[in-house]
């Protein structure tokens, strides 16, 4: 089995290249398959313990990199976006610094576990405010040039000069800043793999990103910084060689094609992406994958992946544990919900999938399969940071990353007595809520103390959390 130190794990102090149009570490091949983590820069709903928690998941597989969502901007949806607005007397954006200060937290986070980042900068304007989710490109052409809405869309984002020249100053602000917590200029940090032009670029819907847009782009990012740009086109279209204009394939500016697969049927597709992006010596990254019906689509996705010589792979999504107890959730509509950790088949809530274990299981064995390494055990989960009482004899508690379950151990201080039994959190958040009552029947309250021991589902225990006592 290959040692981790020599496929590039650990603190990133090597950048992630392109070398014959693979991803390499030092020269070693670095290939991957994992998740998208869509809330990792939306720092008022996730906060310190479910980025680490989201961390501590993605550094559990064979490459360890994840692909969060694009910055946020003040819109409909957004009132503390990283972009405020347009400042004229500065002739500059304007930006939240408490939004950037948890961005660096989670650039710090992910360089202390070892993992890789992929960030979009923008996202695609989708046409109507209803699926505005974070704020968009139209929001910058209003803010810059104090639009309404409306008005915002007779602008053309994709040429018009005042909105490119100001979009670079947006990447400058990103790629110059110096993370307030580890010192790293964003820049020049390993822990970015890539950074993404856009999500889901495309020009009406259907049409790739105008190629004079995404050279000029790609040009600046490679300007100011040492890592590798992924071109975050989408166009939705069957028609392969229309989505990746030929000036962008033939582009050096440009490391990594992309783009997103959802439904059945799409391994063919799959397989032309990859063989695009190999003539070309570009690495190529399915940077959004799902919604299959079965478990085995998703084992045949990863697979024709892997032997079309993709360099990676990333499901739509994934949620951590919350801080509340339990876990995010997060539905796309048809019955379609984020994934967990390890997953479960019989979840205590009804938005979990019941097919994650075995798509989660798929994920986890293909990101060693994909560089050719022995699958070893699933991590042994820390201890849980925090428990508490709530109702009386209700015990809940913040959950550790890939832990199945738990054993709960309920203590008499006075006899010594030890009782125990098996507790799951696979649950939405804030639901999490253990009786104990009758683990401690014939007992009084002031003698009991309860720990967590936290087990993977190899049933291999982690240590156990602090004890709490009742009052």
């Amino acid at each position: 089995m290959v040692d981790p130190a020599e496929r590039g794990l650990g603190s990133p102090t090597s950048f992630v290249e392109l070398q014959d149009g693979q991803l390499v570490v030092d020269g070693v091949p670095w290939r991957f398959a994992s998740f998208n983590c869509p809330e990792l820069l939306d720092g008022d709903v996730g906060g310190l313990f479910e980025v680490r928690d989201t961390m501590a998941t993605i550094k559990g597989l064979g490459r360890p990199v994840t692909r969060s969502y694009t910055l946020r901007v003040n819109s409909t949806r957004i009132s503390r976006g990283h972009i405020k607005g347009w400042n004229a007397g500065w002739n500059d954006w304007e930006w939240d610094g408490d939004r950037l200060h948890e961005m660096d937290v989670v650039l710090a986070e992910a360089a202390k576990a070892g993992v890789r980042l992929i960030i979009p900068f923008i996202n695609q304007n989708f046409g109507g405010e209803d699926t505005n989710w974070v704020g968009n490109w139209l929001d910058l052409i209003r803010m810059r040039k104090g639009l309404s809405y409306d008005d915002s869309k007779k602008v053309d984002w994709w040429t018009d000069q005042e909105m490119i020249e100001s979009f670079k100053l947006l990447i400058d602000k990103i790629l110059n800043r110096v993370n307030s917590v580890n010192g790293r200029k964003y820049g020049d940090d390993p822990t970015i793999l890539a950074w993404e032009t856009g999500n889901e670029m495309n020009r009406n819907g259907y049409g790739a990103a105008p190629a004079s847009w995404t050279l000029v782009v790609a040009k600046h990012i490679k300007s100011r910084s040492k890592q590798l740009v992924m071109d975050g086109s989408f166009a939705r279209t069957d028609n392969v060689e229309s989505c990746f204009p030929q000036e962008v394939l033939e582009c050096r500016d440009v490391d990594i094609l992309s783009y997103h697969y959802y439904g059945g049927g799409e391994t063919k597709r799959l397989a032309q992406d990859c063989a695009i992006a190999k003539k070309y010596g570009k690495a190529f990254i399915a940077g959004e994958y799902g919604f299959y019906q079965r478990p085995e689509e998703y084992q045949q996705f990863l697979s024709v992946l892997d032997s079309s010589g993709g360099a990676g792979s990333l499901v739509w999504s994934l949620r951590p544990h919350s801080s509340q107890g339990g876990f995010k959730t997060h539905g796309e509509g048809n019955g379609q919900w984020s994934y967990h950790v390890p997953g479960w088949a019989q979840p205590l809530h009804s938005e979990f999938d019941t097919r994650e274990a075995d798509i989660v299981e798929a994920i986890r064995c293909a990101s060693f399969k994909i560089n050719s390494e022995m699958i070893t055990p699933p991590p042994i989960p820390l201890a849980p940071e925090k428990l508490w009482i709530q109702s009386t004899t209700c015990l809940c508690w913040t959950g550790s990353a890939w832990a199945s379950t738990y054993q709960l151990l309920v203590k008499n201080r006075t006899t010594g007595e030890e009782r125990s039994r098996q507790v799951v959190d696979c649950t939405k958040e804030g639901c999490l809520g253990v009786n104990f009552s009758q683990d401690i029947d014939g007992w009084q309250r002031r003698d009991v103390a309860i720990r967590l021991r936290p087990l993977n589902n190899s049933g291999l225990a982690g240590p156990d959390s602090r004890e709490i006592t009742l009052n």
